[in-house]
C-alpha cells in the first residue's frame, strides 16, 4: 500500500509540474527573441527657446514658448538580451507643425513584464539618442541637418498579442529635445550700410508627450 501511494504522488508530480511550468513561462520576450515595431505618435509639445547675444554690440535677450502639435512615425527592431529585457534601436520621422521635418535616432532599453496565463505584456522604456530637430525660430537659418540635438526618451505601455507573432502596442511616450546652437548672420547698419557679424546663442528645450498606437511582429 505504501508503495502504491508513493507511486501515485510521483505520478502527480511528474504530470502536474510541466503544466505549471508551461503556464508560468513566457511565450514571448525570451532571450534571443526579435521584435519589429511600427507606430504612429500623436500629441503635444512644450517648447521653450532662449536667445542671448554673445557680442557687445546691441546686446539683447529673447525668450520664446510654444505648444506645437506633434506627429511622429517610428520604426524599431528589438533584440531580447535576457528574459524580458530588450535592446531596441529606433528611427523616428518627426512631422512637427511649423517646423521642418526631422529625423531622430535612438537607442532604447525596454523591459517587458510577464502576466501568467495572459497575452498582455506591460512594458517600460528608457533611451537616449540624437536628432536634427531645432525649433522653428526666426534665427534658425543655419540648420545643416546635423544630429546635434540630444533626445531623452521614456515610455510605458502595453503589448497585446492577438495572434501568433502579432501584437498591438499602446504607449504613452515622453521625449525631451535639448540643443544649444550658435547662429551667425549679417547685420547692416542703416547709415553706413556696412555689414557686421553678430552671433546668437540659442538654447532650446522641447518636451513632447504623445500617445502611440502601433503593432509589433514577434519572432
Amino acid at each position: 500500500m505504501k508503495t502504491i501511494i508513493i507511486s501515485f504522488i510521483v505520478f502527480l508530480f511528474v504530470n502536474i509540474y510541466p503544466q505549471v511550468s508551461e503556464i508560468e513561462s513566457r511565450s514571448y520576450f525570451n532571450q534571443g527573441d526579435i521584435e519589429v515595431n511600427f507606430s504612429t505618435n500623436i500629441g503635444v509639445g512644450f517648447q521653450s527657446v532662449e536667445s542671448s547675444n554673445s557680442t557687445d554690440y546691441n546686446p539683447d535677450y529673447y525668450q520664446y514658448g510654444d505648444r506645437p502639435f506633434i506627429f511622429l512615425i517610428s520604426a524599431a527592431i528589438g533584440v531580447c538580451i535576457i528574459e524580458g529585457l530588450t535592446v531596441e534601436p529606433e528611427l523616428d520621422i518627426n512631422l512637427i507643425t511649423d517646423a521642418e521635418v526631422s529625423t531622430s535616432i535612438l537607442a532604447n532599453f525596454i523591459y517587458n513584464f510577464n502576466i501568467p496565463r495572459k497575452k498582455i505584456y506591460p512594458f517600460l522604456k528608457l533611451g537616449y539618442g540624437f536628432s536634427n530637430y531645432i525649433p522653428d525660430y526666426y534665427y534658425n537659418s543655419s540648420n545643416d541637418n546635423s544630429l546635434n540635438t540630444g533626445v531623452f526618451n521614456a515610455g510605458a505601455g502595453l503589448k497585446i498579442v492577438y495572434s501568433s507573432g502579432m501584437a498591438i502596442k499602446l504607449e504613452i511616450n515622453y521625449k525631451q529635445y535639448n540643443s544649444t546652437t550658435s547662429v551667425n548672420y549679417y547685420y547692416y547698419n542703416e547709415y553706413t550700410y556696412e555689414g557686421e557679424t553678430r552671433v546668437e546663442d540659442l538654447s532650446s528645450l522641447v518636451g513632447t508627450l504623445t500617445l502611440s498606437l502601433g503593432y509589433s511582429i514577434l519572432f
